[in-house]
């Protein structure tokens, strides 16, 4: 064998596993069909003169582990929010709430009890308790972060073990939106959860399970100190070119332009790759850090799965997908909902007034119709970074959700214009000037991403995450641990536990699965 592993994809898993390989001493090869590494996790100047974020927008579910481990600071990574934050990633994040109030969630929780006070002082008592709750959800849920996905017994023995039971029997059974009216009396707070991950509407059960993960990834920590999170000086590719150096300072080879065209197999097991130019490559161990459907259905040779397998493999959901609004502007935005203050823009700001709004958004993409009314979170990093605009000028990107991967009515390639108009009208409900201010604009729509990063479906989470393609079922009962059907063939990308984002976890967790069972 000419090398102990090939990795396919230079995405942040696909570098934190080379990292933890070559650090215990095996030849590794990572391999990226692109002219710059880092996947869905890169800078990119989209506009002339403007660097964006491209995918992943900021550092919020980062594992502290993985973060120290890979020295992230002392490579010179800088984030905007080392210590206090809220929403697991900005120090202030605001909201606006019906006829362009403004709402804003502080750090300081007696700042954000007095906020709550404005509407209700029941909720604003209450919230102390909605943070408990979830804390001890996530409790449950965080020691298994950084380990193979837990079984339900297992979580059910852990909340056992740690008094959760009540908390964690309710989280099982009932929907996001019966849990937030069981705490709060005011409309402002019963509209202030939305739905998590890739779940659709809040009144499904399923949600409060999915809620958990989420609030786990964001406040669990396996070190016992936070991780560093929120914007990233430079952009998110500051984080990727700092794991490929920590990788390749222990031997590991990236090599980009090198689209891999199959995994090579023989007797049941992946022996290699072939590249799309025609070279082939060998390997002890072959990774994969690209979704499971990429992999299976157009990497791996159908002859060389069973045809159930990949009917199953066919089924898994990838329904749905984001939309990514970069906007290049000549001056800081106004907000009706915040005149003359910057607070907005200094973390992330909600636009989704109320729940029947959210219901709305999650509708139309379910029938994959042109979002009329999506969910939207702006950032405006270059408030915080002034290497990413011209002087005076600033970068704002919206994530948008829910996004169809398909339209009913003709094509994303066809109707991004009318989206990104549809967009525009919707901000100038908010805004006085954005419109005025703006330069020039790039949608990525589902379809742009599939093309751009290669991801199936545009699925920035690689496969849809919700009950039933989670924990112990992420993405299939039969690959939840790393491991492949064909022996040596392994996958470490956002598809698998614990989630997508930029956590390190999938990189990290087949890795360790990897070094286990060279030691067995």
């Amino acid at each position: 064998m000419d090398r102990d592993v090939i990795i396919i994809g230079s995405g942040h898993n696909g570098l934190v596993a080379a990292f933890y390989l070559a650090r215990a001493g095996l030849s590794v090869e990572v391999l990226e069909a692109r002219e710059i590494i880092g996947g869905a996790c890169v800078t990119e100047e989209l506009i002339p003169g403007f660097k964006f974020s491209t995918c992943a927008n900021a550092a919020c579910w980062l594992r502290p582990k993985v973060a120290e481990d890979l020295r992230l600071v002392e490579r010179g990574v800088q984030f905007s929010a080392m210590r206090n934050r809220v929403s697991n990633c900005y120090e202030i994040q605001a909201r606006v709430l019906p006829g362009n109030k403004p709402f804003v969630y502080w750090p300081d929780s007696d700042k954000m009890q007095a906020e709550i006070a404005l509407h209700s002082d029941k909720d604003a008592a209450a919230w102390p308790r909605w943070n408990s709750f979830w804390q001890q959800a996530s409790d449950v849920i965080g020691p298994y972060l950084l380990n193979p996905p837990p079984t339900l017994s297992q979580l059910t023995a852990r909340a056992h073990e740690i008094g959760a039971e009540e908390v964690f029997n309710t989280v099982l059974t009932t929907s996001l939106a019966d849990l937030a009216d069981s705490f709060f009396e005011s409309d402002v707070m019963r509209n202030h959860v939305h739905a998590p991950m890739d779940m659709g509407s809040l009144y499904d059960v399923g949600t409060g399970l999915a809620e958990a993960l989420s609030w786990a990834m964001g406040s669990y920590s396996e070190t016992g100190r936070p991780a560093p999170g929120g914007y990233v000086r430079g952009g998110m590719g500051s984080i990727t070119q700092a794991m490929a150096s920590a990788a390749t300072e222990h031997g590991a080879v990236i090599r980009t332009q090198s689209p891999v065209k199959n995994i090579i197999a023989e007797d049941g097991s992946a022996v290699g790759v072939e590249l799309e130019s025609g070279e082939s490559l060998s390997a002890r161990i072959v990774i994969s850090n690209a979704d499971p459907k990429r992999t299976f259905l157009k990497l791996v040779h159908a002859s060389d799965l069973s045809p159930e397998f990949v009917s199953r493999v066919n089924r898994i959901q990838t329904n749905i997908a984001p939309l990514k609004f970069h906007c290049a502007l000549s001056d800081l935005p106004e907000y009706y909902a915040f005149p003359g203050s910057e607070l907005p823009s200094i973390g992330g700001l909600i636009m989704a007034p109320d729940r029947e709004y959210q219901e709305s958004a999650w509708e139309d993409a379910h029938l994959g119709r042109l979002p009329r009314a999506p969910w939207m979170e702006l950032m405006t990093p270059s408030l915080w970074d002034d290497s990413l605009a011209p002087e005076g000028k600033h970068t704002v990107s919206f994530w948008i959700l829910f996004a169809p991967v398909n339209l009913r009515k003709g094509s994303w390639p066809e109707r991004r214009d009318e989206m990104a108009e549809r967009l525009l009208s919707l901000v100038d409900n908010y805004s006085p000037n954005f419109r005025s201010l703006l330069l020039d604009y790039e949608l990525l729509t589902p379809y742009d991403l599939e093309k751009r990063v290669l991801l199936t479906d545009g699925n920035i989470h690689h496969v849809d995450m919700q009950p039933g393609q989670i924990l112990w079922e992420r993405p299939l009962p039969e690959l939840a641990q790393y491991r492949g059907p064909l022996d040596n063939l392994y996958l470490c990308g956002a598809g698998m536990h614990p989630s997508g984002e930029v956590t390190g976890a999938p990189g990290h967790n087949a890795a360790h699965a990897i070094l286990n069972d060279l030691d067995a």
